[in-house]
């Protein structure tokens, strides 16, 4: 895209806007549509080949606008994160999927992705205590919690300061020895492992339980 079709297009994109905003209030306020509707409607994969800007506009209206409310772009991310998973070869595991027990959605900075990290920490040791304990209440296993980071881990494969890199392989097995659970950050360098020649540096990511790039 040149700087004309550039601007073109954003003329395009503002205009959309404000038609948007000028006939609101003949939009639906809540969607008529189901949870999971949008993931047959697009590529279970990332298209090889581009779409025209006139198509992919389209889309906008017939695919994403019927799932007012912002349901649909939480859909749209998990089935994109789910491209990227598969562009990176990463275990079936940590896809959503269909029925899936993966997947993820994009989040705006470096501490919300930490902060969701630790409240699925949190909820997987809620889960496993009730498990081996189902007389406590949720209330009472969190007032028992000290610290979220008693039983976390942070390992790096190519991280924004200095792109450096852990041995997943050997520190991988540790943590699942010790039920530590294992958060990878790649937040500089992940984006290279679409590349086939670079996913051996993931070996080892199969062994952990959390991975955000």
């Amino acid at each position: 895209m040149d700087a004309a079709e550039f601007r073109k297009r954003g003329k395009e994109m503002v205009d959309y806007i404000a038609d948007y905003l000028e006939k609101i209030d003949k939009r639906q306020v809540f969607p008529d549509v189901e949870p999971g509707y949008l993931r047959p409607l697009i590529p279970d994969r990332a298209p090889q080949d581009p779409e025209s800007f006139e198509d992919v506009f389209k889309d906008i209206e017939k695919i994403i606008m019927p799932g007012a409310a912002s349901p649909a772009c939480t859909e749209l991310e998990t089935v994109m994160l789910d491209w990227l998973g598969k562009m990176i070869n990463l275990p079936a595991e940590f896809l959503a999927g269909k029925d899936g027990q993966g997947g993820g959605v994009i989040q705006g900075s470096a501490s919300e992705a930490t902060l969701i990290s630790l409240l699925a920490a949190r909820t997987k040791t809620i889960r496993r205590v009730q498990s081996e304990k189902p007389e406590l209440t949720e209330a009472d296993i969190m007032g028992r919690l000290v610290a979220y980071a008693s039983d976390q881990f942070c390992a790096t494969l190519g991280t924004t300061p200095c792109c450096s890199f852990d041995k997943l392989l050997e520190l991988g097995p540790i943590c699942k020895k010790e039920n530590i659970w294992m958060h990878i950050d790649a937040a500089y360098a992940g984006s290279a492992f679409i590349c086939p020649e670079f996913r051996h540096l993931l070996n080892g990511v199969e062994v952990n339980e959390v991975f955000l790039p």
